[in-house]
This record gives structure tokens, C-alpha cells and sequence, in this order.
């Protein structure tokens, strides 16, 4: 069984950080296996990267045999416990459940990983904002620009792998160590994509500017954390680009005249020829043929103006307008400085933001 180690460069210790993630408490895994079945494949190679005098280390336990399979675990077993967390890519679907079943094999216990980071499972639902056609490993690292000496997959390797164990071949180790080396260094670099749940879902920005025109409204965001890659998409009237520290969310105005549903409606009227509800104690006053009950479908006032995209989510203190009761798309009326509290704008635009990350 040989132990490699070799070091490498990445700038992302700070995207560990803004997590609360000490990057000398992480340890990142990958693991190479003789096939997918744990029952009828064995682990030949588990390479491990983690943060130590300033810089990135990586560790390769390699089994040069499939009888040292035994003496790779207890060497990662061993040096794994001393890490609080773990992070992987995938590994909650295969790299864990196939390391606790060889473990189960030979009777080894102590890898039960509770603080872990499956980036697979961090980075899928920002596929569609990314406008990825997947999200694979490697499609992610081309996406910022990673490129790879390595020309292999992990199942190409695996018939490589045997006729290393009968030929010993240099070449053909190099090869299957290169793969597990850039799939970790690949990994670390990953970690930068953690900007991207800080800015969609955790609100880790600030609002510099907010500026209206006849046709748009624009919001520049200064990031607290930078963007690993630049960043470009849109969905309906809503449009967002940024770079680095800074992004720019666009949004479409609409001149029209939309409704304002009541839910109380049996506690109105409704007007055909005004098309409009009034609430009985005013309805009361409409002679009996203008006006009739109202349904939930006619329970609405009008009103004409220069509308904003919202989702169906109501803002506090915000009414929203539609063309029909049930549309999801919802229109807040600009008037009055209805975006003016500062607020209230952040909350209108993580409230975008969301179905940004959603891609509808």
C-alpha cells in the first residue's frame, strides 16, 4: 500500500470561512473503486485534501493490490478522524454508503461522518441559474474555468487499474493518480461556488442603487462574497449578470391595468357595469340592479399604472395585482414611493432572487 502526497494551489479558504467552516477542520475525500457494487468491487485508491502551513496538501492511500484494500481503510480511517468535516462531492449517494460497506467487510468501525458538505447536493439546485446542462463534476469546473490534464472517467480507469496490478506499470499508476488528484483539487476549487447560495438564498448582499426608467427597474448588489465565475441569467421579466463582487438584477415595468383580488368576497359586491367589487356597507347605496354578490372570481378593484413583477409570495405591506385570481404572477403598483423603505427592497429583491434560482 503506498502513501502520495503532493500540494497545490487554491483560494478558497475564505468561502469556508464565510460559513463558519475553519478550512484546517475540513477534509476533503474522493474516493476510486473497482466498480459501483460494494458487494462485488473493492476501494483501490481514497485521495484526501486538506489545509495545512498556508497551503493545499493532498494525500493519496493507494492500493497496489486488491489485498491491501484492508490496510488502505485503516490508513484513511486513521487519519479522517482527526477532521470535523468532511466534504465530497456526491458521497451521501455512493463515496459513504460504498466506505461503510468495505468497512463492514473487514469488521472496521469509526467512519461515521456527522459534519459533512455533500457539494453535489449544494450546487444542484443553482443548475438552471448557471444554465448547466448537468452537474457533474467536471461540467462545474469547465464552468470556471478549470481544465483538466486528466482525460479519463473513473469507470475507464478501472480496466486500467487491473493491468496495473499485473504489470506494475509507472505510466498507468501516474494515470489512475492523476484522475483522484484532479478530481480533489478540482473539488477544493468547488468550494468557491458557495457564493452562490450566499447570494440566492442567504441574502449575503447590499443594495447600492435603485434606479427606475419607463421600461425597467435596476438594482445594483455589491457581494459580500465574490462570484467564482461570472454569472448570467434570467427568467420571465427578470434579468440578473454580475461578476466578481458586483451584479446587477434588471426588471421589466408593465403599463397596464391589473386587478386587486379580496379573499373576503362573500362581504362584497359586484358592479358589472363598473366591473368592481365594493364592500356591502358601501354596496348598499347601488341600486339592487347595478350590482350583485360577489365570487371569488369578481371579487377585485382595478387600478392602471406601471406595474412590477413580483412572485405569488405577498411583501409585507405590499399589495399584488393580477390579471386573473388565479395567476402565480403577481404585480406590485408603483406609486407613492411604494419601494422607497430600504427594506422593503431587499425583501423585493431576494423574493426575485428565489425564482431566479428556480428558473421559472
Amino acid at each position: 500500500m503506498k502513501t502520495i502526497d503532493s500540494t497545490f494551489s487554491a483560494k478558497t479558504e475564505s468561502y469556508l470561512q464565510n460559513r463558519g467552516i475553519r478550512p484546517q477542520d475540513v477534509l476533503y475525500f474522493d474516493i476510486e473503486t473497482t466498480g459501483l457494487s460494494p458487494e462485488r468491487a473493492f476501494v483501490y485508491l481514497i485521495g484526501c485534501a486538506f489545509f495545512q502551513n498556508g497551503c493545499w496538501t493532498i494525500r493519496q492511500f493507494f492500493a497496489a493490490a486488491p489485498e491491501e484494500e484492508e490496510a488502505l481503510l485503516k490508513d484513511f480511517l486513521s487519519f479522517s478522524s482527526s477532521y470535523a468535516h468532511l466534504i465530497h462531492y456526491n458521497g451521501q449517494t455512493f463515496d459513504i454508503p460504498f466506505l461503510k460497506s468495505r468497512c463492514r467487510r473487514y469488521r472496521l468501525t469509526g467512519f461515521d461522518p456527522t459534519a459533512q458538505t455533500d457539494l453535489y447536493k449544494r450546487i444542484l439546485p443553482y443548475k438552471n441559474a448557471l444554465c448547466l446542462p448537468g452537474c457533474r463534476q467536471k461540467q462545474l469546473e469547465e464552468y470556471l474555468g478549470i481544465c483538466r490534464k486528466d482525460l479519463y472517467d473513473g469507470g475507464q480507469l478501472i480496466e486500467r487499474y487491473f493491468e496495473y496490478v499485473k504489470t506494475g506499470s509507472p505510466e498507468i499508476e501516474r494515470i489512475l493518480l492523476l484522475h483522484n488528484r484532479e478530481d480533489l483539487s478540482g473539488l477544493v476549487r468547488l468550494t468557491a461556488l458557495f457564493s452562490l447560495p450566499a447570494l440566492f438564498e442567504e441574502g449575503a448582499f447590499t443594495i447600492s442603487q435603485m434606479q427606475e426608467t419607463q421600461t425597467e427597474l435596476t438594482f445594483r448588489l455589491i457581494l459580500q462574497q465574490p462570484l467564482a465565475a461570472p454569472l448570467s441569467c434570467h427568467t420571465g421579466p427578470f434579468f440578473l449578470a454580475g461578476r466578481q463582487e458586483i451584479a446587477l438584477l434588471r426588471v421589466l415595468l408593465r403599463q397596464d391595468t391589473l386587478k386587486l383580488f379580496f379573499s373576503d368576497y362573500k362581504n362584497y359586491c359586484y358592479l358589472p357595469q363598473e366591473d368592481q367589487a365594493l364592500h356591502k356597507s358601501v354596496a348598499i347605496y347601488v341600486d339592487k340592479s347595478r350590482r350583485m354578490p360577489a365570487t371569488a372570481d369578481t371579487c377585485y378593484t382595478r387600478r392602471q399604472g406601471t406595474f412590477l413583477p413580483a412572485g405569488a409570495k405577498k411583501l409585507p405591506g405590499l399589495s399584488l395585482f393580477r390579471e386573473t385570481r388565479k395567476d402565480r404572477q403577481g404585480w406590485i403598483l408603483l406609486e407613492n414611493g411604494a419601494l422607497s423603505d430600504p427594506a422593503l427592497q431587499r425583501s423585493y429583491v431576494c423574493s426575485v432572487l428565489s425564482l431566479l434560482k428556480k428558473g421559472h
